[in-house]
């Protein structure tokens, strides 16, 4: 069985980061194919998954990105209001 690692790595702790209204966390198969999980925090947000689930950092990245929130996301190099 392999171990558990007990310090994120740097993509999903910008995940945590950029999303704050989730908990975000990753597991993996016996494979080892990774699965991103992110749980929506209290207080609800009318609209907004209880749970999103991606295969991938950036598809889970692009599916809290559309999900409504309670806290303005970081604007990035680029990005237009």
């Amino acid at each position: 069985m392999p171990g558990y690692n007990l310090w994120p790595s740097d993509e999903l702790r910008q995940l945590r980061a950029d999303f704050p209204d989730y908990l975000i966390f990753e597991l993996h198969s016996e494979q080892w194919r990774p699965t991103f999980i992110a749980t929506h925090t209290p207080p609800a947000v009318q609209g907004a998954a209880d749970v999103v689930r991606a295969d991938d950092a950036e598809a889970l990245r692009t599916k809290l990105s559309r999900q409504p929130s309670t806290c303005p996301h970081p604007r990035r190099e680029g990005e237009q209001s």
